[in-house]
């Protein structure tokens, strides 16, 4: 889904644009569009624009970013949603910079846009209103080039917790038992996973364990002391009807999922849990043939290394694609202007012939001048290009230059498959790291405080356990 966020820019408008702009972060500023102002003086015309309206404004510009879910969008597609979302919120009244960072692996646009119309000198006032109809113009163009987006059910569950962001400690602690029904029906799902033979052998030992099942377009269990039913969609991706069913007919596989235990105390069952699981993910890792933890993360960087490049390479075909098909309108108007070009530069001085052909002719040049650059990106093009430009049909160039597109296509085909290959096998080591640092109690970088070893845990209740079971009134023997 792309999410959306709006500030105003009151400050070092030029610094802003500079860094939207970072070559670094748009591969030499390719993806980098501009909109009624140049690149390198977008906030001297910004300023000249408010001087000439005498805008008394304190707000110099608006900082819009458009944020992508990892690996769903290309670079040139979401700079493509990006120049499609400024024509419809800025209706081609305001001067912007757009620019795609493509550096990391969630892509995001960031649109810096004048506080002021060209028109009328009228004033973007940003509010509420405006913000929903960022959202809802950014949500529509997702649908329309199949990228996710908040689904309405999912919208009024959100709407909900911020609902209840500032609520009584008897609201909060009733949210917060909510969220370990959440975790307990976790653990239940895993267990019975491991005991059902089928989708229907499942429901019914969820049944055995005291679920309510309720049927649907999300499945949902309850509890008997629980108020509401919990849909299993918001749970987690690996709880989805489809993923259950999945990992049922692949149980033999099945890790599991360690417990926390500062979630249900010192319970035996977690224990004996942690401890099937921690060795099963062990077990897992050897399989894959690492000996050690830095051999894991190796691996892992490795493989994320691998996808990255393949990403990349599928980007730069998608790229040349669509240049292709940008490129092939310019050649039918080269051709078809050919002879009034020809005319003029057989009589250059020709005052007459350049007033009747001024149109085509600079057609004819504008043209040329988008073949020349997209000859330069693909040299390896050009033979083909130039050759067909000399003839008078155009069928062979086009028939060539399609072959040479779908080719492409085959190539992104199989980078397609090898990339998903690698990200199946990216997010299983990915887990099967996370859950060993768990269990070791290993800290990660991101965190301020480390977190408690559950291997430790283990050991805190097996000592609680020893004390519990010596007798109370045994005292020292003299």
């Amino acid at each position: 889904m792309a999410v959306t966020k709006i500030h105003p820019i009151k400050t070092t408008l030029k610094k802003a644009i500079d860094y939207i702009c970072n070559g670094d972060k748009t591969d030499d500023e390719i993806y980098v569009t501009t909109h009624l102002c140049s690149r390198e003086k977008a906030h001297k015309e910004f300023e000249l624009t408010k001087k000439q309206f005498k805008s008394r404004t304190k707000t110099l510009a608006h900082h819009l970013i458009q944020s992508f879910v990892p690996e769903e969008v290309s670079f040139e597609e979401a700079h493509q949603v990006g120049i499609e979302l400024c024509e419809k919120i800025l209706e081609g009244k305001y001067e912007y910079v757009l620019a795609t960072h493509i550096d990391k692996d969630d892509i995001h646009n960031h649109i810096i846009f004048n506080s002021i119309d060209i028109d009328e000198g009228k004033v973007y006032h940003s509010y509420y209103g405006s913000y929903m109809n960022i959202r809802s113009q950014s949500d529509r163009l997702c649908r329309e080039h199949n990228l996710s987006v908040i689904d309405p059910e999912t919208q009024r569950e959100i709407n909900e917790i911020k609902r209840r962001k500032f609520v009584s400690w008897h609201d909060w602690n009733e949210d917060k038992k909510g969220s370990s029904y959440k975790s307990r029906l976790q653990f239940d799902i895993d267990r019975v996973i491991q005991k059902a033979i089928n989708w229907e052998h499942f429901l019914k030992i969820m049944e055995q364990y005291g679920y309510e099942i309720k049927f649907g377009k999300y499945i949902a269990f309850k509890q008997k002391n629980q108020q509401r039913f919990t849909r299993v969609k918001t749970i987690g991706d690996n709880y989805t009807e489809e993923k259950i069913k999945e990992r049922i007919r692949n149980k033999d596989k099945e890790i599991g999922e360690l417990v926390d235990k500062t979630k249900y105390g010192n319970q035996d069952w977690v224990v004996h849990t942690n401890m099937q699981v921690a060795s099963k993910i062990l077990l897992k890792i050897r399989d894959k043939g690492f000996t050690s933890m830095e051999a894991l993360e190796k691996g892992i960087q490795k493989i994320s290394f691998q996808k990255n490049e393949l990403k990349q390479e599928f980007d730069k075909l998608s790229w040349e694609q669509k240049r292709i098909k940008e490129v092939v309108k310019h050649i039918q108007i080269c051709i078809s202007k050919r002879e009034h070009y020809q005319g003029y530069r057989k009589n250059p001085n020709d005052k007459i012939y350049m007033m009747m052909n001024r149109k085509d002719i600079e057609a004819y040049q504008k043209s040329y001048e988008e073949i020349d650059i997209f000859l330069k990106q693909f040299p390896h093009l050009k033979d083909i290009v130039l050759e067909g430009l000399k003839k008078k049909s155009s069928k062979n160039l086009f028939r060539k230059l399609n072959q040479h597109s779908k080719d492409l296509g085959l190539k992104q085909e199989r980078i397609a498959r090898q990339h998903d290959s690698l990200m199946e096998e990216f997010t299983e080591l990915k887990h099967l790291k996370n859950n060993m640092d768990d269990y070791l109690g290993r800290e990660e970088k991101s965190e301020k405080k480390p977190r408690e070893s559950i291997l430790k845990q283990i050991k805190d209740i097996g000592e609680e356990g020893r004390e519990r079971k010596l007798p109370k009134n045994r005292g020292v023997e003299r």
